[in-house]
């Protein structure tokens, strides 16, 4: 059975939300402590995690081991910086790569179930996602035969926009009605009505 690198994006300037994402308050813990918590299942065996914004104090909140943390001094240049910067860093390139940003925090449950979803689902080569009432949501799974595309995306190109535009035969979803697969916390707005959402 295949294995998932997890790469969580924690770089960005948080500008909306006025204050650093990783840092939010999340339960009992913050908003990156929790996303990695939120991967810890028998398909994940690799965790990267991307800083770049507050690097230092995002670094010293993470309270997990046996992760590894990248740096991306890029980040204002765009998502797509960090994205390439963590397939970079994956040791284990047999694996699929699960790509999550930080403000979209996902139910542990989802997270598993999506991953087995992709892991059992037939075809080396497929783009898998959480799909609710119509949408599609995140985390996104790529085949590793994506690695090569994935390190040529730019913010010009719109990122893994058009390599999922480009490969729709490839897409797998993933029927859910886990409400938090669309989630998304740009606003402080967005992180109160949306928190309720979660078993915290």
């Amino acid at each position: 059975m295949g294995s998932l690198t997890s790469i969580i994006l924690a770089a960005g300037k948080s500008s909306r939300m006025r204050e650093s994402k990783p840092l939010l308050n999340f339960g009992e813990t913050n908003l990156i402590n929790y996303q990695i918590k939120s991967f810890n299942n028998p398909f994940v065996d690799e965790i990267i995690v991307v800083t770049g914004s507050k690097s230092e104090l995002v670094k010293e909140s993470i309270n997990s081991k046996n992760i590894k943390i990248i740096d991306n001094p890029d980040f204002n240049d765009g998502k797509t910086t960090s994205i390439k910067k963590g397939i970079s860093a994956i040791e284990k390139t047999d694996n699929d790569i699960i790509l999550i940003a930080v403000d979209q925090p996902r139910s542990k449950d989802l997270i598993e179930k999506v991953s087995k979803f992709h892991i059992e689902h037939p075809g080396q080569t497929k783009i898998t996602f959480p799909y609710f009432e119509g949408k599609g949501g995140h985390p996104i799974i790529f085949s590793n035969n994506f690695y090569s595309s994935l390190l040529e995306i730019s913010e010009e190109n719109e990122g893994i926009r058009d390599i999922i535009k480009n490969n729709q035969s490839y897409i797998s979803k993933y029927k859910t009605r886990d409400n938090t697969a669309l989630v998304d916390l740009n606003t402080k707005e967005d992180y109160l009505n949306h928190i309720s959402k979660f078993n915290l």
